[in-house]
């Protein structure tokens, strides 16, 4: 499968494209890239071999991901396009090394998320040449969006991304069954969609309410 999804993507077929392509889920895509993009990684460390005419470090395409990977644990990697950085170079009026980069992580949990109704949120500041984060302390069995944006210069968040909504799993049995009542009122007709499903544009600005 990885040989397909990476000829896909060579195309630029997102991940969800892929995944219709294949006939899986995009979690499945998501896993066997990310699997296949840390093999390659421990074998150029192991090996010393330069594997850079090879394998392009970047796509340039603007796209970031999530993935859970425990109840309390989830990861983010995402790319980001030459032209992207300079158009936020010129908004900004400063050097792309020069902008303070972040995190920004929503809990959506059972809410049509529109960039500004998360439950809560809270920021991770990153450092430069970064392009992955594995996010510690998250809640079991709740819904989870990630920002990639700038920290401005008058404090606001500039998101430049955002990610797929994930869930993470549950600890136990005791939480099982959180979306039972939107699944059954979307199969018996009484709403158009599960609550859950989040609706969003790419960029968002957000002000600092003080």
């Amino acid at each position: 499968m990885i040989e397909q999804i990476l000829a896909l993507r060579e195309k630029g077929y997102s991940f969800r494209k892929i995944a219709d392509q294949l006939n899986t889920t995009v979690g499945k895509v998501q896993y066997r890239y990310q699997k296949h993009l840390q093999a390659k990684e421990e074998a150029v460390q192991e090996e010393s071999i330069d594997f850079t005419h090879s394998v392009p470090a970047s796509y340039e395409r603007d796209e970031i991901t999530l993935l859970p990977q425990s109840p309390t644990v989830i990861y983010t990697f995402w790319e980001i396009s030459a032209s992207l950085r300079q158009m936020f170079e010129h908004q900004c009026r400063a050097p792309w090394h020069d902008l303070r980069k972040q995190l920004r992580i929503y809990d959506c949990t059972m809410i049509e998320f529109n960039g500004h109704n998360a439950h809560r949120y809270f920021d991770i500041d990153l450092p430069e040449m970064t392009n992955n984060w594995t996010i510690h302390n998250i809640q079991p069995n709740r819904t989870y969006i990630v920002d990639f944006g700038i920290r401005t210069r008058q404090q606001s968040f500039l998101s430049l991304l955002r990610s797929n909504a994930i869930d993470t799993p549950r600890f136990d049995e005791g939480d099982k069954g959180i979306h039972v009542e939107s699944v059954n009122e979307w199969k018996n007709g009484e709403s158009i969609e599960p609550k859950w499903l989040e609706h969003f544009s790419t960029y968002s600005y957000y002000e600092t309410v003080k």
